[in-house]
């Protein structure tokens, strides 16, 4: 099994990554990875606040790796606060990381720009 991070949007989708990634047995998913809207502490994708995101993770018993931002952020700011994630990551000896969102395919893409150096 990989060490898998899960990016979490604190929405359905995440939801059903988790879900699948621990149906399929491959990946153990030690660590969801959410981005936070730093003035108001709320998920930056669903504007979910901060104890809920926090009472999800305690309920899923899975640590929260909290990468906060200001509203609206470059993408040089989202990109740096994302390398700094990965290196993190890598450092803890994880294997993978995933989304639940990457039907999109423009999203997609643009992730999978970002993190195909590592």
């Amino acid at each position: 099994m990989r060490d898998t991070w899960l990016w979490w949007s604190s929405g359905k989708d995440s939801a059903w990554a988790l879900h699948e990634l621990r149906r399929a047995g491959r990946h153990r998913v030690t660590r969801l990875v959410t981005t936070i809207e730093a003035g108001a502490s709320r998920v930056a994708m669903h504007a979910v606040r901060g104890e809920l995101l926090a009472a999800q993770a305690r309920a899923l018993a899975l640590p929260l790796e909290r990468i906060e931002l200001p509203f609206p952020p470059s993408n040089a700011r989202y990109e740096a606060a994302v390398a700094r994630v990965v290196a993190k990551a890598a450092g803890a000896g994880v294997a993978a990381m995933a989304f639940g969102d990457l039907f999109l395919e423009d999203i997609r893409a643009y992730r999978c720009g970002l993190l195909e150096d590592t």
